[in-house]
């Protein structure tokens, strides 16, 4: 399931948040007028979407729209406990000068089994950062919420969209990726970065492109030519951009250049002054 770009704009109200150890009276039986995502860590429990029943257990996530008729119980061996958050959202977009409000439907399905021990266990750790949060008093509190809660949303949404996400790969990506964004200056190759987090070239190359979608000389030079646009902005010459951001010929720079952004960096100059 490919997830709408849009998602990862998402804004959302937090309403509720709870870290639920049920009891053995606990029970729902409603008709929900927002959304509800709730992650089970323990224990068992049976809930009624409409007219679907399921039994969930440790590692499943439940996903409730508004209008969905709910009804849930727990079960006396074994009683469930579990992270629940209700919220609404939006996706504010910013397109053709002027803000947008767009309402992408969410990828969950009604159950899913968070079956990547590694994203499980992060996610049980935002979820507590997200209840401990909303208990707070702090001034800030609704603003680490939507922090905490929106970094949950984007795991789930990377998660839904498959294509063999492994959350164990994405943080080592991650890493790479920092290194790469503090030394894009350097002199940066595949068997440097590989020699410098201790993995193998062939298989940093391959995890790499799987959760980027980009070789990294390909991203590589994506942070290159985003930093030399900053220094043209600032009025830096083209030759003095290409050294600064790792380019040791010029020509090489002014033809990645213009593939990514389809103007020479000459032109981009003219175009940002003229904007002025």
């Amino acid at each position: 399931m490919e997830t709408s770009n849009y998602l990862y704009e998402i804004f959302p109200e937090v309403l509720y948040v709870v870290d639920r150890k049920a009891n053995l009276s606990w029970k729902l039986d409603d008709t929900l007028g927002f959304y509800n995502i709730m992650l089970l860590y323990d224990g068992k429990a049976e809930f009624t979407c409409n007219d679907t029943t399921i039994q969930a257990s440790g590692g499943d996530l439940i996903f409730h729209k508004p209008g969905d008729r709910r009804k849930a119980q727990t079960f006396a061996e074994s009683p469930m406990k579990s992270f629940a958050v209700d919220f609404l959202y939006t996706c504010p977009v910013y397109e053709d000068g002027q803000w947008k409000l767009v309402n992408s439907e969410l990828p969950f399905s009604h159950i899913q089994n968070i079956d990547d021990k590694y994203l499980f266990s992060r996610l049980v750790n935002l979820f507590s950062q997200l209840n401990r949060s909303f208990l707070s008093t702090k001034d800030v509190g609704r603003v680490n919420e939507r922090l905490i809660f929106c970094e949950i949303l984007a795991l789930l949404f990377k998660f839904k969209e498959g294509n063999e996400y492994n959350y164990s790969n994405s943080k080592k990506v991650d890493k790479v990726i920092n290194y790469m964004t503090e030394n894009y200056a350097e002199n940066i190759t595949l068997q440097q970065l590989a020699e410098e987090f201790q993995i193998s070239p062939s298989y940093l190359g391959n995890i790499f492109k799987k959760v980027t979608g980009k070789s990294t000389i390909e991203y590589l030079i994506n942070i290159r030519i985003n930093k030399a646009k900053s220094l043209l902005k600032d009025e830096f010459t083209v030759s003095e951009t290409s050294k600064l951001v790792g380019f040791n010929d010029i020509f090489y720079f002014s033809k990645a250049f213009k593939k990514h952004e389809g103007m020479s960096p000459s032109q981009y100059m003219i175009l940002q002054k003229n904007e002025i």
